[in-house]
């Protein structure tokens, strides 16, 4: 089969899949989980169920993708290079509380249901718990980053470091701010990168 025609077909299995995808995140953020079936994945998509277990799997497979989906939609891999670029700690050290925001401005309704669906929903669980590990990781990088370029608090440990800004930066607590206290996503940010700095800078006044 000529080359072209063999791109064209994954082209196409690619769009199918992320149709899907997108479908499912709509449904499970409008009417949750348990209330959503395959078929109405595949309904709203405009595919068969079909269709649906060949590109993706099954629900607990589509859920296991909603991570990647927040990576993309959110442009994390952009936001971190364009820290790690500038050269600047203080850049560097606001690099989480942009990816939480950045996360909240566009895949909040998914984040939203992962977390008011875990205690019922073992996928669900699994789903947020690789988030969690995701951005544990993620304050990880900023920390090490940091120590590169000499720039962290005296004194304090790396693991210390990595769990302050994990915390601080977690998108559970954002969502906290932004739902129950009524912070606009700019106040979020900027109340994270300045503690953060305050955190972990050798001199966050500087």
């Amino acid at each position: 089969m000529p080359e072209e025609l063999i791109s064209l077909r994954e082209r196409r299995a690619q769009l199918t899949r992320e149709e899907i995808l997108q479908a499912a995140r709509r449904l499970f953020a409008a009417r949750g989980y348990a209330r959503t079936s395959v078929r109405d994945i595949a309904r709203a998509a405009g595919v068969s169920a079909q269709t649906v277990y060949d590109s993706v799997g099954s629900k607990q497979a589509l859920v296991a993708r909603l991570n990647d989906l927040i990576d993309t939609e959110a442009g994390i891999a952009a936001i971190v290079r364009a820290a790690a670029e500038s050269g600047d700690p203080h850049e560097m050290a606001a690099t989480s509380a942009r990816v939480t925001r950045s996360i909240l401005e566009h895949s909040g309704d998914i984040v939203h249901a992962l977390v008011t669906g875990a205690a019922a929903e073992p996928a669900l669980a699994t789903a947020l718990e690789e988030g969690r590990r995701r951005h544990i990781e993620g304050a990880r990088g900023v920390v090490g980053l940091l120590q590169r370029h000499d720039a962290l608090r005296p004194g304090i440990e790396l693991d210390e470091a990595v769990e302050n800004l994990a915390a601080l930066a977690d998108v559970r607590v954002a969502l906290v701010l932004r739902e129950s206290y009524g912070w606009s996503l700019d106040r979020i940010e900027s109340w994270i990168a300045d503690t953060s700095r305050t955190l972990l800078l050798r001199d966050p006044a500087a």
